[in-house]
């Protein structure tokens, strides 16, 4: 994760290049070169592109074995162009320095930038590794250099054979570099680079054997069906076959643009980070870094993900007192357990992977207790925690050592990719449910946890986006049911069964978001690009909002405290009040603001009237306050005909306001005798960031509540003493969760 300085400059930085600021340019490539700042990069990118409109710069690349001359005929080549006024700019892949550690810079030394260097820009690349053509950072660097606004980009690997076959997905064209007398006659066709290549060029035409190489490459062509492909000879010591190089490059191009116009289904603009080959959405690359990134974050992220993970079990121990919840639980059919499986807290199920997520994160999820982020989309990001603790536990019991620390960083990688894409990624305008989000965090930190590469979190994360989502038809009337207790569960559960497979080598769809026609953006979406708002690092966790007393949508959490401060007040005028007035945000008005009948306890805790009437008779809100036994008072039905619920737009703008993301509420009441009560406004919830010296103790007792209500008292005093267990980030996750399974 990049350093707080980094953070600021890299986006001043983006603007800067989009001016065309060389220096802004050189710095940024520099940073691409360490993975850790890869996902701010790209994510300032992306930003700035949504305000400028970059030249579609074409990429080349030369490619083939070392020692056949790329270097000096690049430099020949790049000069034609920028002769004829084109602003070109190179990335050479160059060896690893054993010195320093960076690009041996032969490559930069060869190409000669005459008169035109203001047309010019060059820089070299390591590649890190000899068993490499293509430096790690080569994608987004290109992807800088099309922000830049070039007209034509080359990329100079290498030259190590099988592995200069990776630039194809990279680039426009590829033109392969031989020279006479190479050899074996199918060894360029066991390399695998004719099938890649659209021009051929037999460089140092010069020597003797020229003639037969273009033969022979005729031959091999043949066989391999790919007679369109140009061969070229050149030479740079007589200069001779540049320009007729260049033309074919040139007809290579206008055949891919050609090719691309035929294919395409519709005319939309692809995005900048995707290139122009089927390169993969840059929000996937984004997302596969930073969780395959280490985990540098904050004290305060770290201490909130201790709080989080307590709070989530107890949230989890609590509904287990709830038939509805476990009537859903253990394995999907009678029996069918697995030995040495997943614990799942407060039962003696001992379940696959995919099972226990579903089952975990059904518990945290049921009474809405747990904890919640709110901007232009709504979630629960501890809702990954059902899969992100089946998989560790899991991973535990096989051998494959993981501590609370490891899920503690799964968890804040998992709020961080969820919580930053809703900040202004809104689903429910779309009717999409904000699960959706769960499924494609867990498929990420869960791929990880098993093991898996960048490439198969990417893969993983795609097929999640390509499950579509679910509709929200079931959390509003007519329909509001159960269901929303559970989507979570089933989300995470999906996450675990898409990580599964993609770690046993099922493929993914690079452009399962941007795809014309058929990506998520244009089907589900709007055609509205996805993106990342700010770089991933861990400012949702430091931001999480808790639900500190009481079980309650979350939009509702003020009116509660605001109610309940004015229940004090009321004594026995309850009878006597003529009309409330609740002054709220507009998404509350959205999703809580609910008149006539509710059917069923999913029903209430979604109705703001229904919350407040019960604050001001109880002066308190629990779980049980929602049941049918509960809810038959006539008492509350009589209060919610005489409430007016308004929209504040400060209450609104301060919702959505980065540095403020307050949640307030106003209740005040009217009685019959002309009078009023005093107008109770509560800005910031108890769970608030702003609120959370205050709300830890209070936390620490809502989990010896809540693990009192499953467990012992003996088991309860042992588990209160983890909050605070020096060594809890080292013990192995399986110990851990053994502490929560013994029932009462």
């Amino acid at each position: 994760m990049p350093h707080d300085s980094l953070r600021n400059e890299i986006p001043s930085l983006a603007q800067r290049l989009g001016r065309g600021d060389r220096s802004a340019l050189a710095r940024l490539l520099s940073l691409a070169c360490k993975q850790e700042h890869r996902s701010t990069i790209a994510a300032a990118i992306r930003q700035q592109d949504a305000h400028a409109s970059p030249r579609d710069a074409e990429v080349i690349a030369l490619t083939g074995s070392g020692g056949v001359g790329k270097s000096s005929l690049l430099g020949l080549l790049v000069g034609d162009y920028v002769d004829r006024g084109a602003i070109v700019g190179v990335l050479a892949c160059d060896p690893e320095s054993p010195i320093s550690g960076g690009a041996v810079l032969g490559d930069r030394c060869r190409i000669a930038t005459g008169s035109a260097t203001e047309r010019l820009f060059v820089r070299s690349l390591s590649t890190m590794s000899g068993q490499q053509g293509v430096a790690p950072s080569v994608a987004l660097s290109l992807r800088i250099m099309k922000a830049f606004g070039f007209d034509r980009i080359f990329v100079e690997t290498v030259g190590v054979g099988q592995g200069d076959v990776a630039i194809r997905d990279l680039v426009d064209v590829v033109v392969l570099t031989l020279q006479p007398q190479t050899g074996d006659d199918l060894q360029w066709e066991k390399a695998g680079l004719l099938e890649v290549a659209d021009v051929v060029v037999v460089n140092k035409s010069d020597l003797p054997g020229a003639d037969a190489t273009v033969a022979d490459l005729r031959q091999q062509l043949t066989n391999a069906e790919a007679e369109s492909v140009a061969i070229v000879q050149t030479s740079v010591v007589d200069r001779t076959g540049i320009e007729t190089l260049a033309a074919a490059i040139d007809t290579a191009l206008r055949s891919r643009r050609d090719a691309r116009s035929k294919n395409a289904p519709t005319a939309k603009p692809l995005s900048i980070a995707s290139g122009n080959s089927p390169q993969t959405d840059p929000l996937l690359e984004q997302i596969a870094d930073y969780v395959c990134a280490p985990a540098n974050f904050s004290d305060e992220a770290w201490a909130t993900a201790r709080l989080c993970l307590f709070d989530s079990l107890g949230c989890g121990l609590l509904a287990l007192n709830h038939p509805q919840c476990t009537r859903l639980l253990g394995p999907v059919v009678p029996g069918a357990t697995l030995e040495n499986g997943t614990r799942v807290p407060g039962t003696d199920y001992r379940l696959d992977p995919v099972a226990a997520a579903w089952n975990i994160g059904c518990m945290i999820r049921w009474l809405d207790f747990n904890d919640t982020w709110l901007a232009a989309e709504w979630g629960h990001p501890s809702d990954n925690l059902g899969g992100i603790l089946a998989v560790a536990d899991y991973q535990a019991r096989q051998g494959n050592p993981l501590t609370v620390r490891d899920v503690m960083a799964a968890a804040i990688k998992a709020y961080e990719i969820q919580g930053i894409l809703a900040l202004e990624n809104s689903f429910n305008r779309v009717g999409l449910d904000h699960v959706l989000l769960v499924r494609i965090a867990t498929a990420a930190v869960a791929t990880q946890l098993l093991g898996g590469t960048r490439q198969q979190v990417i893969d993983a994360v795609s097929n999640a986006w390509v499950d579509g989502g679910a509709l929200r038809c079931y959390r509003h009337a007519p329909n509001t049911g159960s269901r929303k207790s559970w989507a979570a569960g089933d989300a995470t559960r999906r996450g675990v069964q898409l990580a599964l497979w993609s770690v046993a080598g099922e493929r993914g769809y690079a452009t399962a978001l941007s795809a014309p026609q058929w990506g998520f953006e244009d089907v589900l979406f709007g055609g509205q690009s996805i993106g990342l708002a700010r770089p991933l690092g861990c400012y949702v966790m430091e931001n999480v909002l808790f639900k500190v007393a009481f079980p309650a949508e979350f939009h509702a959490q003020t009116a509660a405290e605001a109610a309940i401060a004015l229940s004090r007040q009321l004594g026995s005028r309850a009878d006597s009040i003529q009309r409330i007035r609740i002054e709220t945000q507009e998404s509350a008005i959205r999703i809580i603001d609910k008149v006539g009948p509710l059917h069923n306890p999913a029903d209430r805790d979604h109705c703001l009237q229904y919350i407040v009437a019960v604050a001001l008779l109880k002066g308190s809100l629990t779980a049980e306050d929602y049941e049918s036994e509960s809810a038959s008072d006539p008492r509350i039905d009589r209060l919610r005909l005489r409430m007016e619920v308004v929209e504040d737009r400060q209450y609104s703008r301060d919702y959505l306001d980065p540095d403020k993301r307050s949640i307030a509420n106003a209740v005040q009441l009217f009685y019959a005798d002309g009078s009023a009560s005093q107008r109770v406004a509560v800005e910031y919830p108890l769970g608030h960031r702003r609120r959370r010296d205050e709300a830890k103790p209070l936390l620490r007792e809502k989990f010896i509540r809540n693990a009192a209500s499953r467990f012992s008292p003996q088991r309860v005093e042992l588990l209160q003493h983890c909050f605070d267990d020096a060594g809890l980030d080292a013990l192995s996750i399986d110990q851990f969760i053994d502490r929560f399974v013994e029932t009462l």
